[in-house]
């Protein structure tokens, strides 16, 4: 995944606009939405408030991470984002696929 494929993700796991994120970052709305179709490219202190908004590492964005962490972070990721009962529901799923050692298709 490219920098803009791991933002555009962080951002739909948020379910936050553009325009409510770019304020945060102290970016433009314009800027951001450029980051997130590839056009431009962050600098080092705009890649780190996007880490530390994100709560992932400046690795992560730049996709230096090994698949099982990077699934990780894409996991905790969408389970911050989560209602309560939804996470219920997801830790309740994960201990049925422990419990039972169901195997799933790779």
């Amino acid at each position: 995944m490219n920098f803009n494929e791991r933002l555009r993700y962080l951002i739909d796991c948020e379910e936050i606009k553009l325009k409510d994120l770019a304020p945060k970052l102290c970016l433009s709305a314009s800027t951001l939405s450029n980051y997130t179709q590839g056009i431009r490219e962050p600098d080092y202190d705009t890649l780190r408030r996007i880490a530390d908004y994100f709560g992932v590492s400046i690795d992560y964005l730049l996709g230096h991470e090994t698949p099982s962490v990077d699934d990780e972070r894409q996991l905790l990721t969408c389970y911050r984002s989560f209602t309560p009962s939804q996470k219920r529901f997801l830790l309740d799923q994960a201990a049925l696929i422990k419990r039972y050692k169901i195997r799933l298709d790779d």
